[in-house]
C-alpha cells in the first residue's frame, strides 16, 4: 500500500506525463487528405494523467462522441480513476475511490443500444486496503457502478484489457 501511495502522491519519475493532448485526426479517404483538433483539457482537476483510450467499438472510422479513459491522479487520494470525455460537447465525468486502482477500461454496447454511450464499461480493480482484485462493471452513461463481482484472483492493476463480444 505505501508503494501505490508514494507513486500518487507525486514522488514518482512519471509525474512529468501530466502535459499531453487529445487530438482527434480526420482523414479524407477520397482525397488523401486530413485535419487534426487538438482538445482542450476539459476535465479537473487538469494535472491528472489520462491514459489508454476507449470508444464504443461499433463507432470505430465513425464520428463519435465519447471516449474512456484510465486515469492516474498525483495526488492525495491514492487513486487511479475513469475518465468519461464528450468531444463533441467538450465535457467529461469521472469515477474514482480512495485505495482502488481500475485498469484499462472496456466498453461493450449494450445489445440494439440507442445511443453511442449505451453500454457498460468493466475493469478489474485492485483495492489497495484488501489486497484483492473484483471486476467493476459502469453504467457508460453515468459512470455509476452497477455491478462488483468478486474474483479469486489478484490483478495487477497496470494490466491491459479487451472485451472480445462473442
Amino acid at each position: 500500500k505505501q508503494w501505490y501511495q508514494r507513486r500518487v502522491r507525486g514522488e514518482s519519475k512519471f509525474l512529468h506525463y501530466t502535459e499531453f493532448t487529445i487530438r482527434r485526426f480526420i482523414l479524407n479517404m477520397a482525397t488523401g487528405k486530413g485535419t487534426q483538433y487538438d482538445f482542450p483539457k476539459m476535465w479537473k482537476p487538469a494535472e491528472i494523467t489520462i491514459e489508454f483510450p476507449y470508444i464504443n467499438d461499433a463507432h470505430r472510422s465513425l464520428p463519435y462522441c465519447y471516449a474512456y479513459f484510465q486515469t492516474w491522479n498525483f495526488d492525495a487520494n491514492n487513486a487511479m480513476g475513469l475518465l468519461k470525455v464528450d468531444m463533441c460537447r467538450e465535457t467529461s465525468s469521472g469515477w474514482q475511490k480512495t485505495n482502488k486502482f481500475p485498469v484499462e477500461p472496456i466498453f461493450a454496447g449494450r445489445p440494439d443500444g440507442e445511443s453511442e454511450d449505451d453500454g457498460v464499461l468493466m475493469a478489474p480493480v485492485f483495492d489497495a486496503d484488501t489486497e484483492k482484485t473484483d471486476l467493476y462493471v459502469w453504467d457508460a452513461k453515468s459512470l455509476e457502478v452497477i455491478a462488483i463481482v468478486s474474483t479469486p484472483v489478484t490483478v495487477p492493476f497496470t494490466l491491459h484489457g479487451t472485451w472480445i463480444p462473442e
